[in-house]
Formats: structure tokens, C-alpha cells, sequence
């Protein structure tokens, strides 16, 4: 937003121009301090900027339900392919190193900083102005491609490799003018690396850029917000904004949750949400950063739950719906929860529409984009919500593994794609009979159920389906053009799932 995080910004564009600085800079931050915001508006500024190349951006994110946008091995080759489309000298460079090492994607990350950026980018290494790259949330990465789960460890070590590799930027002999710009929390394998070292980088953790100015930027942007509905804005004193801002603790989430809270109510509601949300808050404030944030979401939890005559939502069913939402590695719509929970769409599309303030939720039921708006939440509701709000991923990955069987069960069939002809590619366009819960539940089954703790009570569900209907769950995968996936499926399944050989 115009006017805020004004410092902040400056810093970075100054270090962006400096050819002789440090040549990572490390945004460190707690969850819901603005550092995608700030990476965004750092990504917006370079691709305006005469004298800055925008070389590319990677924007990582846990529960987005796109797999790739948390595998850390994606990162590196999404850089290259970006920055390729803009250079053709790099796209050349990078060519000539495929065509050495075709096999360097799947190599360590390592690896493929050496070989997908630091050698192309010697073709560029006299460029006149810095080529930037941004990586943000890569505390949130993880190693999830189709055919892996890595443990937290595994994911941790490769991060740091990463880190170590593009650190190693600034060892080479040959200096280029490269500048690359990371957030993540202050996580310990992200701090244990030279990326934290002052040495190599510049470092700037949000905690300690002056409170005041924080807290005015905030201020700014609520009572921006605000002066949108003039009716409400007449109704607030400047003393009750002033208490928002304060109470907000440094956190630009709590404001930006706090106000979809109050607004969704409408203008009429929302000066009593505003007050109920101050009088939630101001007495329990506590010097610990996460308390307005999970108070915040505690209240809005309880509010999505009270008692509405034909709008009540049990806080069990709540929780699992969020349960689902965290666990799915594709974004769904409403239809397609719903099928998969095999509930009435209207009866989630009832149970979200209180959570306006935490679930971006699409206006057509069938449009794909149902997700939590923050990280922050997810992890409250993981983690650190008492015990009766907390919720479990094995919780969504049972739900789902069910689902996702019971949907195959019910829907493959014979020429599900309505093909003319065996003989003739299928049509580009997928047809209307593989619904999105569908392509789910054919893509994704084998990873909830790998997931369970005993994904052995599921033996019997997964023959009975594959022993009859294995030729049509093929055609969707070919369909959707995802043949080369089903062999490994297959065999991750055999390895999972003790299939029953007596039927």
C-alpha cells in the first residue's frame, strides 16, 4: 500500500543498486509481519524499474494446494525458465547446459544453482544493471513432488543447500551482477546458514525496524480501509482506531484479518463486530507476538459457530472442512469439498461464508480457488489452538483418502471422456464428466492414503476399485494427460497398500 513499509522499500532498492554489496539480502520475519507484501511490492518495483532486471520470482506457499509451489526443487529451474524468457543470451547458456546434462533437474539443488543459474549467468556477467531474483516464504517449502514426501529434516537440509549454493555467489571469482532477495521466518536451518551471515548478506529482521513506524503504517492502512464504507469510518473515533493499530502488535495480518472480520458483517453489523473484536483483545493483550493474531482467530471461530437457527455449523464439522482444506494438494472448489466430503455444496458454501476473513472463497461454486489467506492460520489450527480447535493433517488425509476412493467407486466408468474412437488423441478440452472431484480424487488418492497411519483399513476399498476398474481410471489419467504419473502411483501403491490377493 502506498505510503507504508516507505524505509523499508528504500533500503532495498538501495541495496539492489549497490554493485558492490552483499549480493543475498535476507528478510527475516515472523509469520503475519508483511514479508510477502514487502516481496511483492520489491517484485512490482523492479519490473518498472529502468535500471533493475527482474529476473524472476518464486513465491512459496504451504496450503495454496498447488504441490509445485512448495517443492523446494522447483525453485531454482522456475528462476532459470523465467529469466530465459526474458534473455536470450541466458536462454542460450542455459540450453548449452541441458543439453550437457539433461538430467540436471533431477540432480541436488546444489547441483542445479551451478548449472541452471551461476554458469548461464556468466553470458550476463557484464550486464550493466543487477539482475534480481525473489524467493519468498522459504521457510514454507517443502519437498512434495509427485513422487516424494520428504520428512521435515530432509526438506531442511535441502533448503540449506540451496541457501549455501547461492551464498556461494559471492565466493566466485567472477563477481555477477546478481542480487537475490529471500524472506522466511527466523527458522533455525535458515539461520544456521551463511544467508544469515553479515558477511555475505545483508540482513534485515522486520522485529527490529522502529515499532512506531510500524504501528503508524498500520494505522495508515486501517483507516484507509475504513474511509472506503464513510458511514462505518463516522461511526469509529480516532482513539478506537488508534487502539486497533496498537493492538495489532506489529502485525500487518491482524489488521488485515481484523478488518475482513469487521466488514464482511456489512456497515450495519460492523461497528458492533469492531467493538466486540477491541473488547475481545484488550484486556489478554500479552508481550507474546502470536496472542492478538490467535485471539483474533479464536473469536472469528466462535463467531462462524454460534447458534443462527438454520445457519448452525457444529465446530466439529468446521473443523473438519479446514482438516480437508489444509491436507488437499490441489486448490478445490466449494462442489469439489463437497463431493469429496460427500456433503450438500450449499451446506459448505453456508459453512465458509462466515470465513471471509480467513478462506478466500469463490463466488461460482465450481471455481477452483477455496484456500486459507494466510499461513498464519493454517499453523494456529495445526498447532498452536487449544485443544479442542486444534485439528490434525492425518485428520484431513483420512478424510480425503476416503473421499477420494469412495468418489472413484461412484464415478469411473466405461468411455468416461465420451472419446469417439479408441484410435483418435483425446480432445484438449476436458469433458464435463470428469468433474474436478474427479481429477482429485484419480490424481491424488495414493498420497492421503500413504499418508495414514494405518493405510492397511483401506486394502479392501483400493482392490475392489482397481480390480475393475483400473482401464477406467487410466483413461482419466490419460485425459488428463497424466499417464506417465500412474506407473509410479502404482508402484508407491504396492509398496503402501497390502493388496488383497484372495479376491
Amino acid at each position: 500500500m502506498n505510503g507504508t513499509r516507505v524505509q523499508v522499500l528504500r533500503d532495498i532498492e538501495a541495496w539492489i543498486q549497490n554493485p558492490n554489496g552483499p549480493q543475498i539480502f535476507w528478510l527475516a520475519g515472523m509469520a503475519g509481519t508483511g514479508k510477502t507484501a514487502i516481496a511483492w511490492s520489491v517484485c512490482e518495483r523492479a519490473s518498472e524499474h529502468a535500471d533493475i532486471i527482474l529476473g524472476g520470482n518464486f513465491f512459496c506457499s504451504r496450503y495454496t494446494g498447488l504441490v509445485a509451489q512448495r517443492d523446494v526443487h522447483c525453485v531454482i529451474p522456475t528462476l532459470a525458465q523465467l529469466l530465459a524468457r526474458q534473455s536470450n543470451v541466458f536462454g542460450q547458456a542455459l540450453a548449452a547446459e541441458l543439453a550437457r546434462d539433461p538430467d540436471v533437474l533431477h540432480k541436488q539443488v546444489g547441483a542445479q544453482v551451478r548449472q541452471l543459474l551461476y554458469k548461464p549467468l556468466l553470458a550476463l556477467q557484464n550486464s550493466p544493471v543487477p539482475i534480481l531474483f525473489v524467493i519468498d516464504a522459504l521457510d514454507e517449502c517443502g519437498g512434495q513432488l509427485a513422487t516424494d514426501a520428504a520428512d521435515d529434516a530432509e526438506t531442511h537440509r535441502i533448503v540449506s543447500e540451496m541457501l549455501e549454493a547461492l551464498v556461494s555467489f559471492s565466493r566466485s571469482d567472477k563477481r555477477l551482477p546478481v542480487k537475490i532477495f529471500v524472506t522466511s521466518r527466523p527458522e533455525t536451518h535458515i539461520r544456521d546458514t551463511p544467508a544469515s551471515d553479515y558477511e555475505f548478506s545483508t540482513v534485515l529482521r522486520l522485529h527490529t525496524v522502529n515499532k512506531q513506524q510500524v504501528t503508524a503504517d498500520i494505522r495508515l492502512y486501517i483507516a484507509t480501509k475504513l474511509s472506503k464504507g464513510s458511514r462505518l469510518r463516522n461511526r469509529l473515533t480516532d482513539d478506537e482506531i488508534d487502539m486497533l493499530a496498537h493492538l495489532c502488535d506489529g502485525l500487518f495480518i491482524v489488521a488485515a484479518t481484523a478488518l475482513l472480520y469487521i466488514l464482511a458483517a456489512g456497515v450495519d453489523s460492523a461497528a458492533e463486530r469492531f467493538e466486540t473484536l477491541l473488547n475481545a483483545t484488550r484486556d489478554a493483550l500479552s508481550a507474546g507476538a502470536a496472542v492478538p493474531l490467535d485471539r483474533m482467530y479464536a473469536l472469528i471461530l466462535d463467531d462462524a459457530t454460534r447458534a443462527d437457527g438454520s445457519q448452525t455449523i457444529s465446530l466439529s464439522d468446521l473443523l473438519q472442512l479446514f482438516a480437508s482444506l489444509l491436507a488437499a494438494r490441489m486448490t478445490l472448489s466449494i462442489a469439489a469439498l463437497a463431493d469429496l466430503l460427500d456433503l450438500p455444496v450449499s451446506r459448505v458454501r453456508a459453512s465458509m461464508s462466515r470465513l471471509h476473513a480467513v478462506v478466500h472463497v469463490p463466488e461460482d461454486d465450481y471455481e477452483a480457488g477455496l484456500r486459507t489467506l494466510h499461513a498464519s492460520f493454517s499453523d494456529y489450527l495445526l498447532g498452536r489452538a487449544p485443544s479442542h480447535l486444534r485439528i490434525s493433517m492425518s485428520l484431513g488425509d483420512d478424510i480425503l483418502s476416503r473421499g477420494c476412493l469412495r468418489v472413484m467407486e461412484n464415478r469411473l466408468r466405461f468411455n468416461i471422456s465420451q472419446s469417439q474412437s479408441s484410435y483418435k488423441p483425446n480432445q484438449s478440452v476436458k469433458h464435463p464428466t470428469i468433474t474436478l472431484s474427479l481429477e482429485y480424487a484419480c490424481l491424488q488418492w495414493i498420497y492421503h492414503v500413504s499418508c495414514l497411519p494405518e493405510p492397511a483399513v483401506l486394502d479392501k476399498q483400493v482392490d475392489n476399485i482397481f480390480r475393475s476398474r483400473i482401464l477406467f481410471w487410466l483413461e482419466v489419467m490419460s485425459v488428463l494427460d497424466q499417464v506417465w504419473r500412474a506407473v509410479s502411483m502404482l508402484f508407491f501403491a504396492a509398496a503402501t497398500v497390502r493388496w488383497h490377493s484372495s479376491q
